[in-house]
């Protein structure tokens, strides 16, 4: 290897001294093309030789007429996104981008998109049945992949500017009404649902995002001062190293979602029950009870100790309801009435259901937006407008009579 005369030391691989010009060279050879650089300094052109090298070989030396979509992307990605979000999101922005947008856009150079074509793929896509929020979810990442583009000098204008996206309907929420509730939580005893019997009496009385409460470990549970801890949520995700599906855990959604939550009476009960029957549990099991590693300490677990998916408990919650349905229609038919068929559960239908009972108690809405864990109390009552609305005509009744003993 070639020496450094300054130094005597060895220069690093690709970089030479040129003697008769008093400067160093910089060069590398892409798909048999050479690129050279010079510079008086080791330091600088040792960095010129990276940052050369990484936009010749992803695609990104040259204008914008020269860089397809699906390069920069890439380099959108692995700069910008995935140093600086969590892995949910980094999948979720390889989902949106390999689905709707590399098949139509992906070959075009950065200078080829104008808003007609973006605002194409929006009209196609909800014209295929893709909802309005999940193209306005698309919206988001391609607006942001071209004003990327933008502060790098690659394009003048952001593409998506000109694009009107399709407006987005605020979703009814389902929330339990106090019957429902009660009898979700009385087929809970039913012993085919039992063991989940704990993780929705927490849901119902914390009003904990599930991943939240999927991720709870024994150290956050505070029975003496009957406090819960929230402090990570629980994934199960594709790692972005090995492309295998696999548990971690990740800080939570917001710095707000860090929170301790009063631990109710009947949370309290469950939480208990559910420590003594995995004791329980974990002895009758003996070898085939197999925690993952890192997950040992987990509070809601399987049969053989290991962490549940999400996917686990929308299915226990199709399944309780399906069977409560069932038990109605067959009542209905004995008594010769219209069944009451109750709607479907989602898991964060339970965490609607709570801040609803929250508000039914007239729960200041600030202590609503600690315990759900909001950045803001406006993101509480953006999202419980329809219960704050009911909440105003009720009070407002209670100045009817007043009303009418003064002016009558």
């Amino acid at each position: 290897m070639a020496k450094d005369p300054k130094t005597g030391k060895e220069l690093p691989k690709g970089i030479s001294w040129k003697a008769d010009k008093q400067l160093y060279m910089a060069r590398f050879t892409h798909q048999g093309q050479s690129y050279t650089f010079y510079d008086k300094d080791l330091k600088a052109i040792k960095k010129t030789l990276s940052e050369k090298r990484y936009e010749v070989e992803h695609g990104l030396q040259g204008k914008a007429d020269k860089i397809s979509l699906n390069k920069w992307y890439q380099t959108w990605l692995e700069q910008y996104k995935i140093p600086n979000i969590k892995e949910t999101s980094v999948h979720t922005y390889k989902q949106m981008y390999s689905c709707y947008i590399e098949p139509t856009l992906g070959g075009k150079h950065l200078s080829q998109v104008k808003p007609v074509h973006i605002q194409k793929v929006y009209n196609d896509l909800l014209d295929n049945g893709l909802s309005a929020k999940s193209i306005s979810n698309i919206q988001g990442m391609l607006y942001d992949i071209f004003e990327t583009a933008c502060r790098n000098d690659l394009i003048i204008k952001n593409p998506c500017k000109g694009v009107a996206r399709p407006k987005v309907e605020q979703p009814d929420r389902r929330v339990l009404s106090i019957e429902e509730q009660h009898t979700l939580v009385s087929y809970l005893k039913k012993d085919k649902f039992k063991p989940y019997e704990p993780l929705i009496i927490t849901l119902l009385g914390t009003g904990m995002r599930i991943g939240e409460a999927l991720g709870l470990t024994w150290s956050d549970i505070d029975f003496k001062n009957e406090q819960i801890s929230v402090n990570r949520t629980l994934v199960y995700v594709k790692d972005l190293k090995t492309g295998k599906y696999m548990f971690k855990f990740q800080t939570p959604k917001t710095k707000n979602s860090l929170r301790t939550i009063p631990m109710l009476s009947d949370v309290k009960k469950a939480l208990k029950h559910q420590s003594t029957c995995q004791k329980r549990l974990r002895l009758y099991m003996g070898s085939e009870w197999q925690p993952l590693k890192g997950f040992e300490d987990i509070v809601f677990t399987s049969f053989k100790g290991k962490p549940h998916q999400e996917c686990d408990i929308r299915n226990f919650l199709i399944n309780i309801v399906a069977e409560i349905n069932a038990d109605e229609q067959a009542l209905a038919e004995k008594e010769n009435r219209e069944p009451v068929i109750m709607e479907h559960v989602h898991p964060h239908a339970l965490r609607h259901t709570f801040a609803t009972r929250c508000f039914e108690r007239d729960i200041p809405p600030k202590t609503v937006q600690h315990l759900l864990g909001h950045a803001t109390v406006q993101m509480t009552m953006d999202l419980y407008t329809h219960i704050t609305e009911q909440k105003k005509q009720a009070d407002m009744q209670k100045l009817e009579g007043l009303f009418r003993a003064v002016n009558y």
